[in-house]
């Protein structure tokens, strides 16, 4: 891969050059899978999320402006695939709830093991918590970026992550982590 900056990949994919869509997906799509896959705990559905992604890239690239960050477009957009999904899947979303509280013993888990019940933690907060949380937390966003990629204000950010936090540590809590 070159090194061509994103502005000028956005401005040669408005100009019709696939390259340029090919560079701009090898760029972004770590990135948009781990977003995809730690919200939707499912690699075929992360996989369709960041596809969708990137075809809605290239059917809208014209609306793009250069000036703005492609990473929190394309974040933007995987997010509110990601945002239907989860919606989709609300009934049937698992919970800590569901895990048998005297098999955990916080002392003898290994690594893998507390990530996993922190991600069911995550996939237990509503979906505008789990994003805001995954882009903050995780991806490492700022708060004006977070903002940006969800179309929230920077205070319902923060008021969300507030939230998203505070349930993650009483789920975690409830069982001694």
């Amino acid at each position: 891969m070159n090194s061509t900056t994103d502005i000028e990949l956005v401005q040669q994919l408005q100009a019709g050059n696939e390259q340029a869509l090919r560079d701009i997906i090898e760029r972004h799509r770590e990135r948009l899978f781990r977003l995809a896959y730690r919200l939707l705990n499912d690699r075929d559905a992360a996989s369709d999320a960041v596809q969708e992604t990137f075809i809605r890239l290239w059917r809208h690239a014209r609306r793009i402006n250069p000036d703005q960050s492609l990473a929190t477009w394309l974040c933007t957009l995987c997010a509110r695939r990601c945002y239907d999904e989860l919606r989709r899947r609300r009934r049937h979303r698992t919970t800590l709830a569901n895990l048998p509280s005297d098999a955990i013993n916080p002392d003898a888990m290994a690594t893998d093991e507390l990530l996993a019940l922190l991600h069911q933690a995550v996939a237990s907060l509503p979906p505008k918590q789990q994003v805001v949380y995954q882009l903050r937390e995780i991806e490492c966003l700022t708060t004006d970026e977070v903002a940006a990629a969800t179309h929230m204000s920077a205070d319902q950010v923060k008021a969300n992550l507030f939230v998203a936090r505070t349930n993650v540590r009483e789920k975690l809590k409830h069982y001694g982590i």
